[in-house]
């Protein structure tokens, strides 16, 4: 059939003659999605918020009958939930596919986000191929520590400036892109992010996704004979719950607890004003023991992402 392309402002669109989707209110959306989405994955993040206004999110009607929903636009889709007793989860999932491919730019790839595991088979059924990655998010209640740091060590906070082009920067960040390579590179977490060389692990972003609590609660630890960076701990913001974006620690200090007292310094600054700290972790990171031991309990276990391949020009 011919799709209708895709606006913000267009408020319908078929899918077949039986089926179409419908711009949906963010607020009842939510309240869906929260329930019909994964009972194991909603239950672990309890304060969770599905009702985001920026999100495109879109109602799956057959007929007039509202049988599940889905956020979708050019290139992404993710979030798709269906309403029991409704079972045609490949055909309505097929159709959204087709919809999908008819809006995007085919020279870039077509991704789905954080696919659990009831719905891993289903994406691969109609055609999105998966991640080599399987992750998860771990969590654990703010706590106050008392944290006593090695003499050799200094602790700071890292220092966020204008950039001078209207955004921000950290001010000390060619330390901690340094500090970041030193301890990922060539890791099985540097290729899950995608960065091999110095200039990728510049923090151009996190800057912008955190806040001042966050930032606080943020460290930078450095070795006071050489005065080099040599661990650093960074939180942000992921929607309205505190996470940590990043920890690294250069392997030549390992082994001396420098990580765990980072994560501890965190759970301690932020006890006030959030009640858990979230992190995302790799299956097979050799942090996720060390998380486990901080006390942070497994969320469940998901696909990265799956996708359909770009088409080369």
């Amino acid at each position: 059939m011919q799709y209708t392309e895709w606006s913000a402002d267009i408020p319908e669109y078929a899918l077949s003659s039986e089926y179409a989707i419908q711009l949906a209110d963010p607020e009842e959306w939510g309240k869906y999605c929260s329930v019909y989405y994964n009972m194991r994955y909603i239950g672990f993040f309890r304060e969770e918020g599905f009702n985001s206004s920026q999100r495109n999110a879109y109602w799956i009607y057959r007929g007039e009958s509202r049988v599940g929903g889905v956020r979708i636009a050019p290139n992404v889709m993710y979030h798709l939930f269906y309403i029991p007793p409704f079972q045609d989860s490949f055909e309505v999932l097929s159709l959204l596919k087709q919809l999908l491919m008819s809006w995007s730019d085919r020279t870039k790839p077509i991704k789905t986000y954080e696919i659990l595991s009831d719905q891993v088979d289903l994406y691969a059924r109609a055609g999105f191929w998966p991640d080599e990655f399987r992750c998860r998010w771990m969590q654990r209640p703010t706590e106050q520590y008392n944290i006593v740091w090695d003499h050799n060590f200094s602790i700071e906070r890292p220092l966020i400036i204008d950039n001078q082009q209207g955004a921000k920067k950290f001010s000390k960040e060619d330390e901690i892109a340094n500090c970041d390579f030193n301890s990922f590179e060539g890791s099985l977490e540097a290729v899950r992010r995608k960065k091999f060389l110095l200039e990728d692990f510049v923090p151009h972003e996190d800057p912008n996704y955190t806040n001042e609590i966050l930032n606080q609660a943020s460290t930078l630890v450095y070795d006071q004979e050489t005065g080099q960076l040599i661990a650093n701990c960074r939180l942000c913001l992921q929607d309205n719950q505190a996470a940590v974006y990043s920890v690294g620690v250069i392997p030549t200090y390992r082994g001396r607890g420098i990580a765990t007292r980072m994560l501890q310094r965190a759970l301690s600054v932020i006890k006030d004003h959030y009640p858990v700290l979230r992190l995302y972790v790799m299956e097979g990171n050799d942090a996720e023991s060390l998380y486990y031991n901080l006390g942070f309990v497994q969320g469940e276990l998901e696909v990265q992402t799956m996708y359909i391949p770009a088409i080369e020009s």
